[in-house]
């Protein structure tokens, strides 16, 4: 931007150097400061749309910074949810297999149970035998 200007400012030198030979010495001051106003008034309207096209630059780019650091977020949610889900699958599996020894302790309960029963005549020993290859088989 300082290039621009500067070359903007040597153009506009040689303008005025061209015109005051031109012209010569009459009123030459007055002609010279009339054609720098309107020089001053032109580069102050670049000037003011320069920083408006910068700002209308920098509100794009945050605009662009805000839809992403957005999409970012969501996929940083999308990701929380699928760990959350595969944390919960490896639970359930964690339950399902020790669900499984304590199967085992049942049926070894539901053995001594049945041998207390036999202990106390209320089966026999057929039944006992009945009862307890049952419990094996399920094993």
């Amino acid at each position: 931007m300082n290039n621009y200007r500067e070359a903007k400012r040597f153009e506009l030198c040689g303008l005025y150097n061209l015109l005051r030979m031109s012209i010569g010495n009459l009123k030459l001051e007055k002609i010279g400061l009339f054609i720098v106003v309107i020089i001053i008034d032109i580069m102050r309207g670049r000037w003011a749309s320069a920083a408006i096209g910068a700002g209308i630059a920098r509100n794009r780019a945050a605009g662009q910074a805000q839809a992403q650091d957005q999409a970012h977020q969501a996929e940083m949610a999308q990701l929380n949810a699928q760990h959350e889900k595969e944390m919960a699958q490896m639970q359930q599996q964690n339950a399902q297999q020790s669900q499984k020894p304590s199967g085992q302790e049942d049926v070894t309960q539901k053995l001594q149970k049945l041998a207390d029963l036999k202990k106390q005549g209320i089966l026999s020993e057929e039944e006992f035998q009945k009862l307890k290859m049952e419990l094996l088989a399920k094993l």
